[in-house]
């Protein structure tokens, strides 16, 4: 009997897979498999993959044409025969005992979804290591108790950036039927918050969810490439493709409605744009930044957003930026991000 389905997406990551299946292989947990998803590399990975299929008896390989992170983990998962599917993303690496323990949790309380923290680890060591997990006051919750405690809460606290769910694939192993009933609700094409619709349609659907406090047996890999510095002109489509995924499951759920946090959540993915973009492009001159500012904050979703937020634990600070880009006081929004980088 499989306990636990591991699937792991790989795209052209030749650098970091060995590490990443050492971890998964070397796991407590004997009875799982191990799905390794070839998502149309070009390096060494793809043969790498082959190579671990033929070695190892419970490590299955698919090939597939290039469809991005979300298809890759989707396909894995319509491939699953155990009773909980977990996620490994080929970058990163975990602790011998992490799918021992989670399904542990799961099992004793015969939980639909079992959750951990993570740890952030950076390649360069020019960040200090640190811990994330979920912060609610109970462990497991039922799902009265999810309509009471967590649901308002889920995405938007009313304070900027005010997440309580963590959306991570790999921080749970969720059961089987719950994944593969909600692959259809999980848009192949959002590619900021993709794991944001994959958790938010199995906490909307689960009975029961178990959180391990203070375990933190994942280790987020951050890697050179993914902390360049570079300005994403088409942010503002993929944050909004995101807000509109969301909306559709909150309503295709209707379970609790979520649309107000996720309109909270957006506008602040908004002022978290403008103010990369202003740190980001800080070489170029001030008419770039207000055509880039007015662009965005005359945005007609932006707009609506800034008339409809409700976000009472927002600082002083925070309310006026807002009261800046709902006013369009683009010099006073540059110079305040100028300062605060300085």
């Amino acid at each position: 009997m499989v306990k636990v389905s591991i699937v792991i997406p790989v795209y052209n990551m030749e650098k970091h897979l060995a590490r990443c299946m050492d971890s998964v292989l070397a796991q407590t947990l004997k009875e799982i498999e191990i799905i390794l998803v070839d998502d149309g590399g070009s390096d060494g990975s793809v043969a790498m993959c082959d190579a671990y299929g033929e070695q190892y008896e419970n490590v299955k390989v698919l090939h597939k044409e290039n469809g991005g992170l979300t298809s890759a983990w989707k396909a894995g998962s319509r491939l699953a025969a155990g009773n909980y599917i977990g996620y490994v993303d080929s970058d990163d690496f975990i602790e011998p005992d992490m799918f021992e323990r989670l399904f542990q949790e799961a099992e004793k309380e015969n939980a639909d979804i079992a959750c951990c923290g993570l740890r952030h680890v950076y390649e360069s060591g020019s960040h200090k290591e640190w811990v994330e997990q979920m912060e609610f006051p109970e462990q497991v919750f039922t799902v009265d108790t999810l309509k009471e405690h967590v649901f308002p809460v889920l995405i938007n606290d009313g304070s900027f950036m005010g997440r309580h769910l963590m959306p991570n694939r790999v921080t749970k192993i969720v059961k089987r039927e719950l994944v593969v009933k909600n692959l259809s609700m999980c848009d192949d094409r959002v590619s900021i918050g993709e794991d944001y619709q994959f958790s938010l349609c199995m906490f909307l659907d689960a009975k029961k969810v178990v959180i391990v406090k203070d375990f933190y047996p994942y280790y987020y890999y951050m890697n050179d490439d993914s902390m360049t510095m570079k300005y994403d002109e088409h942010y503002m489509d993929k944050i909004k493709l995101m807000k509109e995924n969301l909306c559709r499951i909150s309503d295709a759920k209707a379970a609790y409605d979520l649309k107000p946090q996720i309109v909270n959540d957006f506008l602040c993915l908004t002022v978290l744009h403008i103010k990369g973009g202003i740190y980001k492009k800080k070489n170029a001159p001030y008419r770039e930044h207000r055509a880039d500012m007015k662009k965005i904050c005359t945005d007609k979703e932006v707009v609506e957003a800034m008339n409809t937020c409700v976000m009472p634990g927002l600082s002083m600070a925070e309310k006026l930026f807002l009261f800046f880009m709902k006013h369009h006081m683009y010099f006073a929004i540059f110079m305040a991000v100028r300062i605060y980088f300085r």
